[in-house]
């Protein structure tokens, strides 16, 4: 997998609704990049044939009882 250019880290936080200030995307993208790295390499034999499960989430709250 190439590693996240500084736009791709840029475009992801905007669409987690995270700020990362221009001074440090570099050291950001150092980091998500050497986890990304780090992940690729992790071989659980059989993975590939297990179907993953729903995340479901409760519903929030209304307060009204």
């Amino acid at each position: 997998m190439p590693d996240l250019t500084d736009e791709d880290i840029q475009t992801l936080a905007r669409a987690a609704g995270v700020t990362i200030p221009q001074d440090l995307v570099a050291e950001v993208g150092y980091s998500l990049n050497g986890v990304l790295e780090a992940l690729d390499n992790i071989d659980i034999p059989g993975l590939d044939e297990i179907e993953p499960l729903p995340i479901i989430r409760p519903a929030p709250s209304t307060g009204e009882a």
